[in-house]
């Protein structure tokens, strides 16, 4: 059964006990000088930001190696990051990773001219798009697949103290000596009986021959 997740939001992430680091590009750089979600400010100033004002900003391969060896968080691009994390993880090391949105969606709008005929052109081949299956077709060429999970090849650790294993060695124990007395009886049966056997084939020659020793 895998463990119960505790994080969801920015605030979850800067309320626990991982290390966080951010790649190192200008976007991600101007993002915390710039930006008013108090979530992420309380991350930045709690978790990244050093004395260099640079000590929590990694290149990606160095913060996803720091990611596979437990106890870190790393904000990077999924399109630099799959690649990497397909790479170099296993399949439980996969299965195990987690994401959290920090930055929040943004709308995206076609601008126009107010009244401009083009609008509905442009509705009209934005919908044919989607519906042509074109914008899904780029958006899997231009973006990285997502490392997936294989879960039937999980590894389940299931940790069992004394109290609960002690059963089966006792039981297993218990066989064994009923086993044994089982055993020793038929051998003890067995035994007599043949002793009967001679001792009755014993008389049985003196009855028939009295006078031979």
């Amino acid at each position: 059964m895998d463990p119960p997740r505790t994080i969801f939001t920015l605030k979850d992430l800067a309320e626990s006990q991982l290390r966080i680091g951010i790649e190192d590009i200008l976007i991600d750089r101007n993002y915390f000088v710039q930006t008013t979600d108090p979530d992420a400010i309380t991350l930045y100033e709690k978790k990244i930001k050093g004395q260099s004002n640079s000590s929590g900003f990694y290149s990606p391969s160095e913060g996803i190696a720091l990611v596979r060896n437990g106890g870190f968080a790393f904000h990077v691009e999924t399109s630099t990051a799959y690649p990497i994390i397909e790479e170099i993880f296993t399949n439980q090391e996969i299965c195990e990773l987690d994401e959290i949105q920090m930055y929040r969606t943004q709308p995206m709008h076609t601008n126009l001219q107010k009244n401009s005929p083009f609008r509905e052109m442009m509705n009209f081949c934005m919908l044919k798009l989607v519906e042509n299956g074109n914008m899904d077709r780029l958006r899997k060429h231009w973006d990285a697949r997502r490392p997936n999970c294989i879960e039937s090849a999980k590894k389940q650790e299931i940790h069992v103290s004394l109290s609960e294993f002690c059963c089966s060695p006792i039981a297993l124990t218990l066989g064994v000596c009923f086993s044994l007395i089982f055993l020793l009886v038929e051998c003890s049966i067995n035994y007599k009986e043949r002793l009967k056997k001679v001792w009755t084939f014993k008389n049985h020659s003196k009855s028939q021959y009295p006078f031979m020793e």
